[in-house]
């Protein structure tokens, strides 16, 4: 019975481009060869990892969306487990109707992206600049102490009254 499935995987950030696309070329030829039908080939790109693994703070994240046998994702994920240029990956068998969404928003996706680059290549869109930060001064940046200091000014209350809250509550207890 043919499936839809989703595999993402992170692989070593120490990796040049190159070496990453033969990587990448290798885990597309494995579903292709088993027979899979790619909806989606993104590289999602560098990003910080929420904890090291294996002594990496990054990783270059890859995502495919297929439709294919059980087999392909059972040997895709053996190849995976194998190559020591993933650090970590994962395959998901999706349901229907989440297959359908994720088909759909990877089409608009390619069409947008070819949209832009379209724009960029007639000179329409910019290219894309670094992002720098909105406050050029410190002063500019909010004062520190978020949104409950905020409301306490709102609503005419000082750090003090919030003191004396705390120390009500202590004495509840």
């Amino acid at each position: 019975m043919i499936r839809t499935y989703e595999t993402v995987f992170i692989t070593d950030p120490t990796l040049t481009d190159d070496e990453e696309k033969s990587v990448v070329e290798a885990f597309t030829s494995v579903v292709t060869d088993g027979g899979g039908v790619f909806a989606a080939n993104d590289r999602m790109g560098r990003r910080r990892l929420a904890y090291p693994i294996k002594k990496f703070e990054d990783g270059v994240y890859t995502r495919f969306l297929y439709d294919s046998e059980g087999s392909v994702p059972k040997e895709l994920d053996r190849r995976l487990r194998i190559s020591d240029k993933v650090i970590r990956h994962m395959t998901v068998s999706m349901e229907l109707d989440w297959a359908v969404a994720s088909k759909e928003q990877a089409v608009r996706d390619a069409k947008a992206r070819e949209e832009a680059e379209a724009a960029r290549a007639a000179g329409l869109i910019p290219e894309v600049a670094p992002i720098s930060s909105a406050f050029t001064e410190p002063s500019d940046a909010p004062p520190s102490g978020g949104r409950d200091r905020d409301r306490d000014r709102e609503r005419g209350r000082g750090d003090r009254d919030r003191e004396d809250d705390d120390m009500e509550f202590e004495e509840q207890s």
